[in-house]
């Protein structure tokens, strides 16, 4: 079946200011969606957050997810810490496969979600099934299963999909968050190889009004894509939450190795460029103590500091997350990635990152008269006629 009509990028669209605004200052606009936290997600990729630096994002009013390479006992652990936190917005990402154990086996979660006499501290558990492919009736009837079971005791983040229509299955199956685009992400080499692809921006407006339809509970997240500000700007016309990668690899405190050095370095009185793979791997490891210096040396362009980042789908992260969790790693078993590995420059911290995109929305909600992210909804665009797919 062929869908019809032109679909948009990010990059073709923009966003139309209201006719004539009431708002007067941008500090009117609120950008907050649910006790504190910003429409924001950080992504669970191993070059972005860890089990040791989520709390940075977290206090930025970021929304986290642990990624799978964390062991998954360890994972299981922090689920049941996050389900005390007086407002728990964590979520544990897990595979198919480990959330149907945990639901079918007797153990920590089951033994709490059965237990009648839960502790009043108990918020709730916060799954990511973190598959690539969102499409499989697999994980769709899971968690409709588990809903019926656990209720609202469970909240559950499913995906990821490129077809709005899915999005009806999801709700109905009670899931609570869907993760929105497939092939998009920077790190990604899905769309390119398979191709498989959906124009993301087009995407998100497509599920928006599937959801408005069938007056959908189910949250939309728009999953990969964004290549600056303006982009989440626009996403968030149509999606609830924007989800992360690649920026905030970019940031000082992201999980990925941290080196620094010289682009040069001198053999036999020769200044030769030095390459940016030695430099990677044999450079100075940045201490977390020294991150606010950094950042200033940055901002100075007094130093060059860089971060590996890389799809979730590689055969790099394919192996972090079998390694992470005990298993051997058989380079002839891995699947075939679908993702690539490059490297980064850092340019900001967690914190500098947030305050700067809370006022540039602020700044497109004031633009289109919108005190919150509902007025926001449904903001006027324009198309700029250039092709989706020409990325």
């Amino acid at each position: 079946m062929n869908i019809k009509g032109q679909k948009y990028n990010y990059d073709d669209v923009s966003i139309v200011p209201d006719v004539a605004t009431t708002i007067k200052h941008r500090r009117e606009c609120s950008c907050e969606v649910e006790e504190g936290m910003c429409p924001i997600w950080a992504a669970p990729m191993d070059t972005v957050i860890s089990e040791d630096n989520w709390k940075v994002f977290y206090d930025a009013s970021i929304n986290v997810v642990i990624p799978r390479n964390v062991s998954y006992e360890k994972r299981i652990s922090m689920l049941i810490d996050f389900s005390s936190l007086s407002a728990n917005k964590c979520f544990v990402a897990f595979s198919l496969n480990e959330v149907r154990k945990m639901f079918n086996t007797k153990n920590d979660v089951t033994s709490i979600l059965n237990s009648k006499s839960r502790s009043t501290m108990f918020k709730g558990f916060r799954i990511c099934i973190d598959v690539a492919n969102g499409h499989m009736m697999d994980q769709i009837n899971l968690i409709s299963s588990i809903k019926k079971k656990h209720g609202d005791l469970v909240k559950i983040m499913g995906g990821n999909v490129a077809n709005p229509n899915t999005y009806k299955l999801y709700n109905d199956a009670g899931c609570d968050y869907l993760r929105i685009g497939i092939g998009g992400g920077s790190g990604c080499l899905t769309s390119s190889n398979s191709g498989t692809y959906y124009p993301l921006f087009s995407l998100m407006k497509d599920t928006y009004y599937v959801k408005k339809s069938v007056n959908g509970k189910c949250k939309i997240i728009a999953d990969g894509g964004i290549k600056g500000f303006r982009d989440i700007q626009k996403a968030l016309i149509y999606a609830d939450y924007v989800m992360i990668g690649s920026l905030f690899n970019k940031a000082i405190e992201s999980a990925a190795k941290t080196t620094y050095g010289s682009f040069y370095w001198n053999i036999r009185g020769m200044k030769v460029r030095r390459p940016l793979k030695s430099l990677l791997y044999y450079g100075r490891v940045v201490p977390a103590k020294k991150y606010d210096k950094v950042v200033e040396l940055i901002k100075k362009n007094e130093l060059s500091v860089w971060k590996e980042f890389y799809g979730m789908s590689t055969k790099k992260a394919q192996m972090n997350i079998i390694e992470g969790n005990g298993g051997y790693v058989s380079h002839e078993k891995l699947k075939t990635s679908e993702g690539k590995v490059m490297h980064q420059k850092v340019e900001y911290s967690v914190q500098g990152w947030m305050r700067n995109e809370l006022d540039y929305l602020r700044s497109a909600m004031s633009y289109t008269n919108s005190k919150n992210l509902e007025e926001y909804k449904e903001s006027a665009w324009v198309s700029e006629n250039r092709i989706a797919y020409n990325r």
